[in-house]
């Protein structure tokens, strides 16, 4: 996945066709990679309830638009960390005149040494799926936490395609019983969630309908790599939230 991130953001930068894509499919272009549109990145915001001055930490900035936007809203100084330097260099060159409320480093969520009781909140926008292991990540960012701190996550759980519908533990997909439900539960913490199952749905279908659309543009710019990536994210989604075999929800928990 590393050479894919790479890959991805040396293109989309400076390409029309995934900035079209983001602004019809996710509400705006913050060159979304994901299922988060402007709708849940604004619940999310609401959740958080920041207040200027706040240190917030985002795990899997990419290259820092989503962080921009949160930090614009709010006058919190958000520190997005991403294992893509091509990620983190758009990201800093990018936002060079708003260092007082942005900063951004390259790290591997996985080896992260995060300093203790630092930040007001840490979100995570589908990012936990590279940890190697959700309980000490949860443990690492729970530290890094002021007393009252917010840990805020997006979170999709569900059947990939190569999993056989009879393999797939079903019961888990209840909010309280995710693997990340899991992991917070092991680290003592209580939590929240909202339910954005048919947001998720809705998106994997509009997904579709655009990318659908914009295939000249995207194989004109001889990027098909990124359209195929979309295709599949999307198609994997649709089908099993209509097996009635994936969920997503905004997990919320203050320490």
């Amino acid at each position: 996945m590393y050479d894919f991130y790479e890959a991805f953001y040396k293109v989309v930068e400076h390409s029309a066709a995934h900035a079209e894509f983001c602004r019809r499919v996710f509400g705006r272009n913050l060159c979304q990679h994901g299922f988060a549109d402007m709708e849940q990145v604004d619940a999310l915001i609401a959740a958080l309830n920041l207040q200027p001055g706040d240190q917030v930490l985002e795990l899997g900035c990419g290259n820092g638009m989503v962080a921009e936007y949160i930090a614009d809203q709010t006058g919190a100084h958000i520190t997005g960390v991403d294992y893509s330097p091509q990620g983190i260099e758009q990201a800093q060159r990018r936002t060079g005149g708003k260092r007082e409320h942005l900063t951004f480093a390259v790290g591997d969520i996985n080896t992260l040494e995060l300093p203790a009781e630092t930040y007001d909140a840490i979100i995570s926008i589908d990012s936990i799926y590279f940890s190697n292991d959700y309980t000490r990540s949860v443990r690492e960012w729970q530290a890094a936490l002021r007393p009252g701190g917010k840990l805020t996550l997006f979170y999709a759980y569900g059947r990939e395609p190569w999993v056989a519908k009879d393999d797939f533990p079903a019961e888990n997909l209840a909010p309280e019983r995710t693997p990340l439900a899991a992991a917070l539960i092991a680290n003592g913490l209580r939590f929240t969630t909202q339910n954005f199952t048919a947001q998720d749905h809705a998106l994997a279908v509009r997904r579709t309908a655009v990318l659908d659309d914009l295939r000249p543009q995207f194989e004109a710019e001889g990027i098909l790599f990124i359209w195929e990536n979309r295709c599949g994210d999307a198609q994997g989604v649709r089908q099993a939230i209509e097996e009635g075999l994936h969920a997503r929800y905004l997990y919320r928990s203050e320490t």
